[in-house]
């Protein structure tokens, strides 16, 4: 998106099976009232022009963010995946016998 020539607000996104496209990135000047919204609005046009299948956009998480959450929220989600915590744990011994192993 761009005002007088500069780039304000930009998305990066993909194709991710036959129905859906996935918004990775999505990022524009906040003291540019309304980019955020413009942008989403632009990149979801451009995406049934260039892909007339896909039928959904998934604008994945919101890390959390309250701000983040209520204007993914005010776009109507047809539907919200639960998010779940991992945690990889691997035991000193195991990790100290491992890496005397490797050749």
């Amino acid at each position: 998106l761009r005002v007088d020539g500069k780039v304000v607000a930009f998305t990066i996104g993909e194709k991710i099976n036959s129905d859906t496209y996935d918004t990775h990135i999505e990022k524009a000047f906040i003291d540019i009232k309304g980019a955020y919204q413009m942008i989403n609005q632009q990149f979801a046009k451009f995406i049934k022009q260039k892909h007339p299948e896909i039928i959904y956009v998934n604008r994945e998480e919101d890390m959390g963010r309250p701000g983040l959450r209520k204007a993914k929220l005010s776009y109507h989600p047809m539907r919200l995946e639960e998010k779940y915590w991992g945690k990889c744990v691997i035991e000193q011994t195991f990790a100290a016998a491992y890496s005397k192993t490797r050749v």
